[in-house]
């Protein structure tokens, strides 16, 4: 039973993945058995649609929910994945567990750098790397910023993010735990060979985003990179977007309208 749930998700289109949930008495009974046979059990599955498929993910319901899909920010990093070339180097800053990093990988990328600070979300990235060993995927556990050294970092109630202390998104909610991490800029990394030059960037990493991008001013001059970034404000999108314009970017919101204050923009930043 156990397997057969584990792959269930293959079988269904993979435009049905997002409306299902909405059929009533269905979506009931795949909750149900979802919780029954494999919640809070980690499983190896093979994402088959989508922009990551071929990915070999370790899956734990429910909280991979979107990952065991395929569905995991999907236009988002669709549109990442259409301006890779085969050979590019990309940069995922903030890979959390790595969807987006094996996406760049198997799009052709020849080396996707992954900065990622949180010890527990460095240990799913190794486990990414140990089930795709042909992927050419590196991880570098710290975080980019706009400054070289240690700073603290808040993990938040949603264990998926992790935000500078400085960050502003999210001010009012409490962390859940907070430990101290490794900054560098990129610029730093690039001169001292730490890194080579990128192609494409991705950067999500809650509210410190302006930060990167002043860290990266040298990079940006150089490479011109295509940049793919969530903005975690109105106030946010303004400052990187008045940063990467300065930069000589074009840039354009995912989608043009977005709803209340702190809710994420993604913004496509292309070299002019």
């Amino acid at each position: 039973m156990k397997d057969l749930l584990q792959a269930s998700v293959n079988v269904l289109p993979y435009r049905a993945r997002y409306w299902i949930k909405h059929i009533p008495g269905l979506a009931a009974s795949q909750r149900w058995l979802l919780r029954r046979f494999l919640e809070g059990q980690p499983f190896v599955h093979t994402v088959n649609a989508g922009p990551a498929a071929g990915l070999r993910f370790e899956i734990t319901l429910p909280h991979d929910k979107a990952i065991w899909t395929g569905t995991y920010e999907h236009e988002f990093t669709r549109a990442i994945i259409e301006h890779i070339k085969p050979g590019d180097v990309c940069y995922d800053i903030g890979g959390y567990r790595g969807f987006m990093s094996g996406a760049m990988a198997l799009a052709g990328a020849s080396k996707v750098v992954v900065f990622e600070p949180a010890p527990m979300n460095q240990l799913a990235l190794r486990r990414l790397c140990e089930l795709n060993p042909a992927l050419p995927i590196s991880v570098m556990p710290l975080a980019l910023s706009d400054s070289n050294g240690l700073v603290l970092l808040k993990v938040m109630p949603d264990l998926s993010m992790g935000k500078l202390v400085g960050s502003p998104f999210q001010t009012g909610a409490a962390a859940v735990d907070e430990m101290t991490v490794s900054v560098r800029t990129m610029d730093g990394l690039v001169e001292g060979g730490n890194i080579p030059l990128p192609n494409v960037v991705k950067i999500d990493v809650e509210g410190s985003e302006f930060d990167v991008l002043r860290g990266a001013t040298k990079v940006l001059e150089t490479s011109r990179p295509c940049i793919f970034l969530e903005a975690h404000s109105v106030a946010l999108e303004t400052m990187c977007s008045r940063q990467l314009s300065q930069a000589g970017y074009d840039i354009h919101r995912l989608k043009p309208h977005v709803g209340v204050e702190e809710q994420t923009r993604h913004l496509i930043c292309l070299p002019q």
